[in-house]
């Protein structure tokens, strides 16, 4: 009987195999990767210069052992669902995975410059980078955690959230959502100037701006409006805007 159950277990594995590969490949002489997805991306900053994508953790029918997928949007050059191609001095990266698949994992090098574009359904998730950051989602959230900017962020409907470790002065920093909230928290000795606007949502926060309306620990510091103020003397241009959703601007 015990042999029965070996032999039943056995048979069931063989009719799956197992694949999970991560594709490498060196950043020597690259200062830019252009990531397009239709599914969730993550991204997080390591110290090679290198882009390392996660391979799938999947299983495949015993009738694929020998071939490879293809897919409609391109040619799978990595054997993990991803396109990769090289113009000039930047990194072509092309999910090549319908929405329903699982999120695109990618390490980079925390100085290099990022530009991604999800076009339908997810979120992007970007932590630990001192480099320049463009993204935006058509549908998703777009959470970018210790970064340091310049940064350009755009959702069509999704909350944008954002913690900087610290503020690059080098170029202006720009967060939009046309429905959802928008939340930053800043270093307190931040120089900056800021433009904060939400047409049918409210503005509040904690810094020492003087705006009357006290709720809580927050400060209500506007609605309906464009509000232009400076911090720490003025810097760096700072546009949190917002059509029907909140702007939270903290201090850290």
């Amino acid at each position: 009987m015990k042999n029965i159950a070996i032999a039943i277990v056995l048979f069931i594995t063989m009719g799956n195999l197992k694949a999970q590969e991560n594709y490498t490949q060196s950043l020597q002489g690259v200062k830019k990767v252009k990531i397009s997805s239709e599914s969730s991306v993550w991204i997080k900053a390591h110290n090679k210069n290198e882009i390392s994508i996660v391979g799938e953790d999947r299983q495949l029918p015993e009738k694929a052992k020998g071939l490879k997928a293809v897919y409609a949007g391109g040619s799978d050059n990595t054997g993990i669902g991803v396109f990769i191609k090289r113009e000039g001095e930047t990194l072509i990266v092309k999910n090549l995975k319908n929405m329903h698949s699982n999120t695109l994992e990618l390490n980079l090098p925390k100085d290099i410059n990022i530009s991604i574009a999800r076009s339908n359904l997810g979120d992007v998730k970007i932590k630990g980078f001192s480099s320049e950051i463009e993204a935006s989602t058509n549908i998703g959230d777009i959470t970018l955690k210790d970064v340091t900017g310049p940064v350009v962020a755009r959702t069509a409907t999704g909350e944008i959230n954002v913690i900087f470790e610290k503020v690059s002065q080098k170029s202006p920093i720009s967060l939009m959502s046309a429905a959802g909230s928008i939340d930053v928290s800043l270093p307190s000795n931040t120089p900056t100037n800021l433009e904060l606007k939400t047409t049918m949502g409210e503005i509040f926060t904690d810094f020492e701006l003087k705006f009357p309306e006290e709720k809580k620990d927050m400060k209500v510091v506007g609605a309906r409006r464009t509000i232009e103020t400076k911090l720490n003397k003025g810097g760096v241009e700072i546009s949190l805007r917002s059509a029907t959703g909140n702007i939270y601007l903290r201090k850290q």
